[in-house]
């Protein structure tokens, strides 16, 4: 007898994966990032903010039990630009935070900036060398 499917759109368990849990914590990492932003409202909070709705977006995009259907490579390409242009992003908004003010809430927007920046940076490093090279799709 087959199993039965579970109740539900979403697929939890891909958060018990390496690559759900690396979403997740940039997800949270980038919506904190976009909070401590909120305040004084820079001009960076703009692309933290479309980069965590990226982030969003691919999370949600793999939780789901029957994702859309991409033409072949192409997610792996998109997943690459994303975690690359997270890295650009968050280093950028690292900096401006740090230039702008050296107050409390710019020295933590720097911290969590900077850490969010390497784990995209670990993030894109991981994807280029499971998804990208062994095909050499993009």
């Amino acid at each position: 007898m087959a199993q039965p499917e579970p109740l539900g759109v979403l697929d939890l368990g891909v958060l018990r994966t390496p690559r759900g849990l690396l979403l997740l914590g940039e997800l949270v990492l980038s919506l904190g990032v976009v909070a401590l932003l909120a305040v004084p409202s820079p001009p960076t909070l703009a692309p933290a903010l479309l980069q965590a709705l990226g982030g969003g977006a691919a999370l949600g995009g793999l939780l789901l039990r029957d994702p859309p259907r991409l033409p072949r490579g192409c997610g792996t390409c998109l997943d690459l630009l994303r975690a690359a242009s997270g890295t650009l992003i968050f280093l950028v908004v690292a900096l401006v935070a740090l230039a702008s003010s050296r107050d409390a809430l710019a020295a933590t927007t720097f911290t969590f900036s900077l850490v969010l920046a390497l784990l995209f940076a670990f993030d894109t490093f991981v994807t280029f060398r499971t998804r990208v090279a062994p095909g050499q799709v993009c």
